[in-house]
């Protein structure tokens, strides 16, 4: 590796110390909201007055922060409002039975349809209905000697979450809560149709419905737009992975002849992967140039670190190619770290936003899938830091830009 072990080091002092900076004085990141624009900003002017890179931009895109977790609370009324219209079918009238099981049947379909396009597919299926406000993305790059060639991104997002009430109290409680109600949503179609094709409604549907009624409460539980998460780990780690890698490139006076360097700090990551896909989307065509993204993203638990092929709940593939030069930034002397391979189990990275925008992308993290305390909620402060953790995020990043070089 061309950086020093001390210049590295350097760099993940100030890293540890920046993070508390804007966890501290400008607080949580809410997505497209002031705070957020004010810590985008803020880790412009660092690079820009530091001289880390050669030219750096605020590109602005339009978001519905409320639209991927505050899907629940909409299906959540939707699903109520339908169980409940069930108990009308107890009158006995044929035609309002009729009308009671379509009605029913039209607003369970569509809050499947939302579920699914909004929670499993991060599509912006709602968002246009929501209130909008304006996000940012900081587009960072260092110039070679020579001509452009190819190009390396490094990606970490700014925002941070909404509080996940449920998995504050245990993963496990938010899951199930999910799982029973997706279950009973499924089920409720199926009777639903049944009962439409038959033309009457039997009292145990109607018993399951009004049960089913009393899990949908659950959803409105799953996140409070009103506290978020100071985001230290998920996902200042992660911008500060890209931010020290630049900062390690220009101490070090690093010099590549064809090699673009580049950060991409994503704002509004959490709702849903819109600052990559809107970076994805402006970007289209500098596909002349060969192009690896990497996204970091929670540097935190140190044995969980993993390189992830696959995304958004297993349904979208990332680059091959972008996972064979992490694998070699892993061997690299300096690291010597092998990582596993995985799949994102619950969620996406921004990696998926960029792979779905037609770029070569992969993601690197460091959270244990089974259980992070911190994750997603008030918990996630500067002192649940671990440098170690982050040191081998920056490591690998500069080890994956000098093989990229090498290539």
């Amino acid at each position: 590796m061309r950086v020093s072990k001390e210049v590295r080091q350097n760099a993940v002092d100030y890293s540890m110390k920046s993070i508390r900076h804007i966890c501290e004085n400008i607080g949580p990141r809410e997505s497209g909201m002031p705070k957020e624009r004010e810590a985008q900003e803020w880790l412009k002017k660092q690079i820009d007055d530091n001289g880390w890179a050669d030219t750096s931009v605020l590109e602005e895109f339009t978001v519905s922060r409320h639209a991927l977790v505050g899907f629940t609370k909409i299906i959540g009324v939707m699903l109520i409002v339908g169980a409940l219209l069930q108990l009308l079918t107890l009158v006995g009238n044929s035609s309002l039975t009729l009308a009671v099981n379509v009605i029913s049947l039209l607003l369970s379909l569509a809050s499947l349809a939302i579920t699914v396009l909004e929670f499993l597919f991060y599509v912006p299926f709602i968002d246009k209905f929501l209130p909008q406000t304006t996000s940012c993305n900081v587009y960072a790059k260092v110039k070679p000697e020579g001509e452009v060639k190819r190009r390396i991104i490094i990606n970490g997002h700014t925002d941070s979450a909404y509080e996940w009430t449920l998995m504050k109290v245990r993963q496990e409680l938010m899951v199930a809560v999910l799982v029973v109600d997706l279950l009973c949503l499924i089920a409720s179609i199926v009777i639903f149709n049944i009962n439409l094709a038959k033309g009457f409604v039997p009292l145990w549907s109607v018993i399951f419905t009004s049960v089913s009624a009393v899990a949908y409460i659950g959803l409105f539980f799953v996140c409070n737009f009103k506290v978020l998460s100071p985001g230290a780990n998920d996902n200042l780690t992660g911008v500060f992975v890209a931010v020290g890698a630049l900062k390690c490139i220009k101490e070090s006076e690093v010099k590549y002849k064809n090699t673009e360097v580049a950060v991409i700090l994503t704002g509004s990551e959490e709702a849903g992967l819109r600052g990559a896909t809107a970076w994805a989307k402006k970007h289209k065509d500098e596909d002349d140039i060969e192009t690896y993204i990497i996204s970091f993203d929670t540097m935190r638990d140190y044995d969980y670190m993993t390189i992830y092929s696959r995304d958004m709940t297993f349904t979208v593939k990332n680059s091959d190619e972008v996972v064979a030069l992490l694998d070699e930034a892993c061997a690299d002397p300096d690291v010597n770290h092998p990582l596993k391979h995985g799949a994102v189990p619950f969620g996406a990275s921004d990696a998926a936003g960029f792979t779905r925008g037609g770029f070569k992308a992969a993601a690197v993290a460091g959270q244990n899938p089974a259980y992070a305390p911190y994750y997603h909620n008030r918990r996630d402060v500067p002192d649940e830091l671990i440098p170690e953790t982050f040191a081998l995020g920056l490591d690998i990043a500069l080890a994956a830009i000098d093989a990229f070089d090498r290539r």
